[in-house]
């Protein structure tokens, strides 16, 4: 092949020593080395490190960075889950920017040096395509610092600083504190005022508190009651469970009990405290079945009581505040037993405290003193008023007010039967049993006598203090307090903050380590060799070599042999860089190998064995795809598994080891993947102008001058896609995508606190059946439950919902399970459906005589009519034009031959009623809203007392009224029940339709008429009490009571507003009646059939527990992303360059090799006369020399290789 004479000259060559310059051109710089020069690495690392010590600081002082009640907006959540990954994977991208560079020019630094450079560290580097980690142990055998540094930098970045950084910040629930200024903001009524306030409500609250499980109301202690307080600013809206912790003043009482002196008398027994009090109460006649009794015998003398110490020889305002406390057997039973007595007199103190509270139902949790006990003067409490409440159970002076404010006696009849006493007794006895909950015998003892009335005692007084409380918005007493909660925090994991501390320190070292080292070598660089043109035009090929790396194709390790010794260095010129090799031996290394030098092949054989990277291989592409795959399918199946078994449990219960397994472990796969991308997307950068050259046309443009090996492979998208080189640009994104992947695996893992649902077999007590309905409660039990769950928002009994009862299951809690938080259930539900209508009464009746009645029109029973009506004894009120009455009654039989209003109660009831007659009229259940004009004596007064009489009516003109009748049927279905571990429901849904036949749910001998009756005549009983006609809004009946409750409005009770409207009144009429069933159902378990001991009911617990959940949006995005991979892998091995290549051109060595005795070599010098239509191919062609060669050259003197 012909080829134009006169090219292939090259200049004289001289030792690198020997080169003198006069003046020296302006060298350039590299890349990194620019960048280093601002210092810019080393502060953006010292600038994270300064954010993560304040964070971790911040952290430590106030237990976390941020705070949520439950869930943080979307801007915090993404700024502690993902923007640490973000933020370190940028900065390792910049860092494998300058590694690529560092790594890349380390050979020309070498060249560069006066004395030049061994061949074998020079020319035959390639560190750009080894292993990150092998690379930093090459160079540092090899002491080429700058590659140990920006290695060792490169991989703490990416192994240490980029994975834990994910793990610093953790999710959890803690409880902080923080420091606020406390004020007072009520505090007990003037003296004067506090009588009139003091009302019988505080009692029906320490009912509540006794015998229902009402927790204790707010600002009321065991030992007292606090003066209240708040905190400036409120509640913290990041808390939840908060509490206010302040210095305030606790109201408390204690009791100075002396025996008292027990004499027979006549009659019973005297009782004297040998200081001027005695007092002989008389016999103390119980129940015949009762065994033992006691009494209470307050100071002041009432009609509500049958005993007082003012009027039973105690005169003297000495013993104003004394009590006398009885216990012992029943004197009708045992005369001659000893009786327990004991006088006692109340001390009233105050005392400083530090007291915690929970917010915001302000419960006292925590009560510790910081004083000593100080009296209460009695011109700040009204102890006699007080006193006089509680020995009594009214007040001095008679207020108007609701019935729940002025019941007398609060009826314990039941509840103590409970505890083995049957008679009535006064509030103070019913009290004390009730908190003591000791045997009847064990009263007997002075200690526990005198303990359970002061127990009774303080109790009573601190509902009566809070009652006293006044709201002083004034705020005083500004004091220090503390507010403290539970609140999800995002926290700094110190350990992992100081182990990244440390990485990015050392990334400090390392870095400045590489300026220095970088700006202390010499550079001969006037560009940067980025492009097979630029290593090109920067050869001369030297005369004077007698064995040349040009030309051979040798094994890796016999050309090192081969040039191990041979200098070459890179010198400057006024135009160019040159880099010149000189035959002298390095007398520091060894004498040159003759038999690697005989071993390689000088000529070309006609048989070329090509080669392709092993990364390019099948085997690394099998190998690849599977794991890819296989980290694809343990995506899917964690999130699969997680979804169905309600996540997983956490790895340990160490927060450190969490941290890194949930966070660490998954973006280490990331951290690897990524290098490993970037050494394929190399390897495709750097064969990428060889694939061009292959086909023996290729453009420089396309080829030659490709600069794809000077920026790091995730940046060569822009360029490889506008050269069409689509393979290259699609690995380019893919490499890239290894990053957003860090970041989405590094969320992946999502710890959440959730209810995890774990069966359980439990205990049924009781069957879905009912027998002996009888009630051993009374009536009053009903109310007072009803009372406190209306007006306290008392929890409702257990297994009580709104509007039904379950059947209750025995709650078996194993001992080896903690946080039980809920038990679901499935179990019979029973509820009444109350149909009300309009009905028409006989008023005249009511009006006119001793004895009130009410007929109603016949009622349709079983296709008989039957007359049914009611029997009331309404009282008068006060004389007014206006007065209101509400009745609530059960309806009965009217006897036919008696209509005389005038009746008493047994003509009232026709006494030969037949079943079916009295079903009709018991079914029943009337409610009458009544408005008058009345007029009533002056010379009686209204009493609460049933034995005692009130205002007679006079006059009842204008009367106006409205009447409701009200039917109750049974329903039942099935429902599951979710109750806390005390069994108070939570929710409930049916899980099944209405029974439509309930009498399955009655044994023999009962029936369901007869279990409506019952039912219904509780309700009546104990809904309405004795009615009084007034003329303000206070109601005297509970059922008027609680429809002022559900409607909260006293429009239905006002005489001043008309007779109400049955569409707005009658569902509040049906909502109280299907209430108070569901609790008369609650006290009256017992009616149900208890179940078989062995009968089982299969349940689930619900266990507050931390399991670990897979993130849905980072699940996709993983999902994705890994698929891409696949895709985008099996694309390039399908697509990867032929074997084409005798060695591959990672050095410059491979570069030379390839352009000996090519023109190239020459013309490169001349570039900017290159034609536009001048192609170049990589093939056979004959060089300079006159031999034979494989290369790179100019069409058409090149033979593209068969591939």
């Amino acid at each position: 092949m012909g080829r134009p004479s006169g090219q292939g000259q090259t200049p004289g060559f001289a030792p690198a020593a020997a080169i003198q310059f006069e003046s020296s051109p302006s060298f350039r710089r590299p890349t990194f080395e620019k960048v280093l020069q601002q210092y810019s690495e080393a502060v953006r690392a010292i600038i994270m490190e300064a954010i993560l010590e304040y964070l971790s600081q911040k952290s430590h002082s106030n237990g976390g960075v941020a705070f949520a009640k439950s869930q943080f907006p979307t801007a915090i959540s993404f700024g502690y889950l993902y923007l640490p990954t973000i933020i370190a994977v940028f900065y390792s991208m910049l860092w494998n920017w300058i590694d690529l560079d560092v790594k890349r020019l380390e050979p020309w630094f070498q060249l560069s040096r006066p004395q030049g450079a061994d061949m074998a560290d020079s020319l035959l580097l390639h560190y750009p395509f080894d292993f990150v980690a092998f690379a930093s142990w090459k160079a540092l055998r090899r002491r080429h610092w700058a590659v140990v540094f920006a290695g060792t930098a490169m991989m703490l970045i990416f192994w240490g600083v980029t994975p834990l950084v994910s793990s610093v910040f953790a999710r959890s629930s803690i409880v902080i504190e923080k420091n606020a200024t406390a004020a007072t903001t009520a505090s007990l009524l003037p003296l004067h005022d506090q009588s009139p306030s003091l009302n019988t409500d505080f009692m029906m609250t320490a009912y509540g508190i006794t015998w229902l499980g009402q927790a204790m109301p707010a600002w009321v202690a065991g030992q007292g009651a606090l003066e209240q307080f708040a905190v400036e600013g409120g509640q913290v809206s990041e808390f939840v469970n908060q509490t206010w912790t302040a210095e305030t003043t606790m109201y408390g009482t204690s009791l100075i009990c002396e025996m008292a002196v027990t004499r027979n008398v006549s009659g019973g027994f005297s009782y004297s405290n040998e200081k001027g009090c005695t007092t002989t109460p008389g016999a103390i006649n119980l129940n015949p079945s009762s065994q033992y009794g006691g009494l209470y015998i307050g100071y002041y003398l009432d009609q509500h009581s049958d005993y007082s110490l003012s009027g039973c020889g105690c005169p003297s305002i000495e013993n104003s505040h004394l009590f006398l406390a009885l216990w012992g057997q029943s004197w009708n039973k045992h005369p001659e037993a000893n009786v327990t007595a004991y006088f006692c007199k109340p001390t009233y103190w105050t005392q400083k405290v530090k007291a915690t509270l929970t917010v915001p139902s302000m419960n006292v949790s925590e009560v510790s003193p910081l004083e000593g006990k100080l009296d209460l003067s009695d011109d700040t409490f009204n102890r006699s008023a007080f006193e006089y409440n509680i020995g009594t159970g009214a007040q001095p002076v008679s207020q108007r007010a609701d019935i729940s404010e002025t019941t007398v006696v609060i009826n314990q009849v039941a509840n103590l039967a409970g505890l083995g006493f049957n008679y009535t007794t006064t509030n103070m006895v019913g009290f004390a049993l009730g908190l003591s909950r000791l045997k009847p015998s064990e009263y007997t003892e002075p200690h526990n006598l005198v303990s359970s009335f002061e127990n009774a005692h303080k109790l009573l007084h601190a509902l009566a203090i809070r009652q006293l409380m006044k709201p002083d918005t004034r705020g005083v007493g500004a004091r220090p307090s503390i507010v403290s909660g539970k609140a999800i925090a995002i926290t700094v994991v110190r350990p992992l903050t100081i182990i990244v501390e440390i990485f990015l320190g050392l990334v400090v070292v390392l870095t400045l380590a590489l300026l220095v080292s970088s700006r202390a070598r010499p550079s001969q660089l006037y560009k940067d060799p980025a492009s097979l043109t630029d290593i090109i035009s920067m050869m001369e090929k030297p005369r004077n070599l007698d064995v040349s790396v040009s030309g051979k194709s040798c094994g890796r390790r016999t050309k090192h042999s081969l040039v191990r010794g041979k200098i070459a260095s890179l010198e400057a010129t006024m135009t160019n860089p040159k880099l010149r090799l000189d035959s002298s031996v390095d007398h520091r290394s060894s004498t040159l190998d003759q038999t690697a030098e005989d071993s390689c092949i000088i000529r070309v054989p006609q048989k070329i064995l090509l080669v392709r990277p092993f990364e390019m291989s099948t085997t690394v592409a099998t190998i690849f795809i599977l794991l890819l795959f296989l980290v694809l399918a343990t995506a899917i199946v964690l999130k699969s598994y997680t979804d169905k078994h309600q996540g997983l449990p956490l790895p340990s219960d160490n927060p450190l080891v969490n941290q890194f397994v949930l966070n660490y472990v998954p973006i280490i796969f990331a951290t690897f993947l990524e290098p490993f991308w970037l050494l394929l997307n190399r390897l495709l950068c750097v064969l990428q102008p060889f694939e061009e050259l292959r086909q023996g046309n290729a453009k420089a443009s396309r080829s030659l001058d490709l600069r794809y090996t000077s920026l790091p492979p995730q940046l060569v998208f822009w360029r490889a896609f506008r050269a069409g080189h689509y393979t290259l640009s699609a690995v380019c994104m893919i490499g890239l995508s290894a990053n957003l992947l860090a970041v989405s695996l590094s969320g992946f893992f999502e710890p959440t606190v959730i209810s995890i649902e774990q069966a359980v077999d439990l205990t049924r007590r009781y069957n879905p059946v009912f027998s002996h309905v009888n009630s051993r409660y009374n009536v009053w039990d009903y109310e007072y439950v009803a009372k406190a769950n209306f007006s306290n928002e008392a929890v409702l009994p257990p297994w009580t919902a709104s509007h039904i009862y379950f059947v209750p299951i025995a709650l078996d809690t194993r001992d080896d399970v903690k946080g039980v938080e809920r038990f679901q259930v499935r179990t019979q539900g029973f509820g009444i459906r109350a149909r009300c209508e309009r009905s028409k009464f006989n008023d005249t009746a009511l009006i006119t005589g001793q004895q009130k009645s009410f007929f109603i029109e016949k009622v349709t029973h079983r296709r008989k009519r039957v007359l049914c009506g009611g029997l009331d004894t309404p009282g008068g009120g006060q004389n007014n034009s206006n007065a209101a009455l509400e009745v609530f009654a059960q309806l009965q039989p009217v006897d036919f031959a008696h209509t005389n209003p005038a009746m008493n109660t047994n003509e009232f009831v026709d006494a030969n009623a037949t079943d079916d007659e009295r079903l009709a009229c018991n079914s029943v259940l009337v409610a009458g809203f009544l408005r008058a004009n009345v007029t009533v004596t002056l010379n009686e007064t209204k009493t609460d007392n049933p034995n005692m009489s009130g205002p007679s009516i006079q006059s009842i003109n204008s009367l106006s009224s409205l009447w409701i009748e009200c039917r109750a049927t049974l329903v039942s279905a099935p429902y599951e029940v979710v109750v806390d571990p005390l069994g108070h429901v939570q929710r409930h849904r049916a899980t099944g339709p209405e029974n439509e036949d309930p009498t399955s749910f009655f044994s023999a001998g009962t029936t369901m008429d007869s279990f409506l009756t019952t039912a219904t005549s509780i309700l009546s009983s104990g809904a309405d009490t004795r009615p009084y006609w007034h003329n303000d809004t206070y109601v005297d009946t509970w059922f008027a009571y609680y429809i002022k409750q559900l409607s909260n409005s006293t429009a239905f009770v006002d005489p001043a507003q008309p007779v109400p409207n049955f569409a707005h009144v009658a569902p509040y009429v049906g909502d109280v009646i299907v209430r108070l069933f569901a609790i008369v159902l609650s006290l009256n378990k017992d009616w149900l059939t208890e179940a078989d001991v062995a009968s089982k009911q299969p349940g689930t617990m619900l266990i507050s527990s931390q399991r670990v959940f897979v993130s849905r949006p980072m699940f996709a995005i993983t999902v994705v992303l890994v698929t891409l991979n696949i895709v985008v892998a099996a694309a390039y091995w399908v697509r990867r360059p032929k074997k084409m290549l005798p060695e591959m051109p990672y050095t410059i060595a491979s570069i030379m090799t390839m352009t000996e005795a090519s023109e190239i070599s020459s013309e490169v010098e001349n570039k900017e006369k290159w034609g536009s239509d001048w192609r170049f191919g990589y093939g056979r062609f004959v060089g300079t020399d006159g031999r034979p060669h494989v290369g790179i050259e100019r069409r058409p003197f090149v033979i593209p290789l068969e591939t």
